[in-house]
């Protein structure tokens, strides 16, 4: 039973948000148009550090700058 609902919380992990921010991403680009999503597509990776250094204080690294660059 405890491996049935641990399995179930795993998938619910893994799909769910995936799925979620892919809807939001692609009503994100339907109103702001192709053009200005690309721009911020390109961006990921910097929001991505900014994010993990805020909510889990991993903050950069000097492989992340060779990443960024």
């Amino acid at each position: 039973m405890r491996k049935t609902i641990l399995a179930l919380a795993l998938l619910y992990v893994a799909i769910g948000p995936s799925l979620l921010a892919y809807r939001c991403w692609g009503l994100g680009v339907a109103e702001a148009g192709p053009a200005l999503a690309a721009f911020f597509g390109n961006l990921t990776p910097v929001f991505a550090a900014l994010m993990s250094a805020a909510m889990l204080g991993e903050w950069p690294q000097p492989y992340h700058g060779a990443a960024f660059a």
